[in-house]
């Protein structure tokens, strides 16, 4: 069983690093959301090479149940929200509310610190049951809050702002990720009650075959809707896809001047926070000078001018059709960072604040 579990542990370390590069190789221009998820199921890698190579020099791993253990696999529980935290919104996610994200972990290692600068011992144990009988004893009860707090961060999943950029998911692939994501939790559950080597292969077995499957969703079923414009595809009206007009059939070969109108009409580019001249340009397969001049003949002194000035037609148009009352959040999905950043582009675009333009 030893030799099993060991052969297990190497396995699922090859099968997340393979499946962290296929995810980084296949990543999309302007989408965060694969690189994201790569670079979490990489530092999976790193967890079970470390187990592997302490069970090949004849050590012991790390008690699962250990304080570390258990404030790592609470890390890797908050890392794999990031992933579709930046799939439902794309650049909700910045510096300030990464750090957000990770407080409440930071805080239980802070604990954790001061607790061994104090002198508390944290005995080992092998399974929660175990440690049952002293459960009055803090570093009993720090463990138990610890193992509780691994199902907080699913239900924050459906707390995440909802945007439609790209048609980027829908409430069906959330609820697939939801259920991998708790299976995975539920299987650590288990580990971390029953100590045994049968049930730690088959654990392994689980946690790469969730990984895997997030993997195959992103590639395979979760498809961003992209259109390829350099070479006059369109895509062609039909009972599963009406959204795209009619008209658009008739192009072919556009102007590059046609192309951006074309591409931002059916995509939506300007709603990404972070849509920058290059990567405009990689998604019409030109270059940066090409496209700023194309800019210029469209009449827009800037990229940043015309990117704005889409998002405020768009704002403008929401407000008229009452599809919200709140100019914040409407700001946000047409995407502005800020408040402050969409009010003064709004004013110099109408020459109004936006309660002076539609009090008109």
């Amino acid at each position: 069983m030893q030799s099993l579990y060991l052969a297990t542990t190497l396995a699922a370390a090859v099968a997340c690093l393979l499946t962290s590069l296929l995810i980084f190789a296949r990543r999309k221009s302007g989408e965060r959301s694969r690189v994201i998820l790569a670079c979490i199921v990489f530092f999976s890698v790193g967890n079970y090479m470390t187990r592997f190579l302490a069970l090949c020099h004849g050590e012991d791993p790390k008690l699962l149940i250990s304080v570390p253990m258990l404030l790592l696999a609470i890390f890797m529980v908050i890392s794999y929200i990031m992933y579709p935290i930046e799939v439902i919104s794309p650049g909700y996610l910045n510096f300030r509310r990464i750090v957000k994200l990770y407080s409440p972990w930071l805080v239980l290692a802070l604990v954790y610190c001061i607790c061994l600068q104090v002198g508390i011992i944290f005995k080992p144990y092998h399974s929660l049951f175990e440690m049952l009988p002293e459960v009055t004893e803090f570093q009993v009860w720090f463990r138990l809050l610890l193992s509780m707090l691994f199902f907080a961060p699913v239900l924050f999943i459906f707390t995440i702002p909802y945007t439609r950029r790209y048609n980027n998911t829908n409430r069906t692939w959330i609820l697939k990720y939801t259920i991998t994501f708790t299976v995975n939790i539920l299987a650590y559950m288990i580990v971390l009650n029953f100590d045994t080597l049968i049930i730690k292969t088959v654990y392994y077995y689980v946690s790469a075959g969730c990984s895997i499957y997030i993997a195959y969703m992103e590639l395979f079923e979760r498809l961003i809707e992209q259109r390829n414009l350099s070479t006059g595809n369109i895509d062609i009206p039909s009972p599963d896809n009406p959204s795209v007009p009619t008209e658009t059939l008739s192009v072919r070969k556009n102007s590059l001047c046609e192309k951006i109108t074309l591409h931002m009409k059916l995509t939506c580019d300007y709603r990404d926070p972070d849509i920058s001249l290059n990567m405009l340009a990689a998604s019409l397969c030109t270059n940066r000078t090409t496209l700023s001049c194309a800019l210029h003949e469209l009449g827009y002194v800037s990229f940043s001018a015309y990117i704005n000035s889409l998002r405020i037609e768009e704002f403008i148009q929401r407000v008229r059709s009452k599809e919200s009352t709140n100019y914040q959040d409407i700001f946000y999905d047409v995407g502005f960072r800020s408040r402050a950043t969409a009010l003064r582009n709004f004013k110099q675009y109408t020459g109004k604040t936006p309660s002076e333009y539609f009090s008109n």
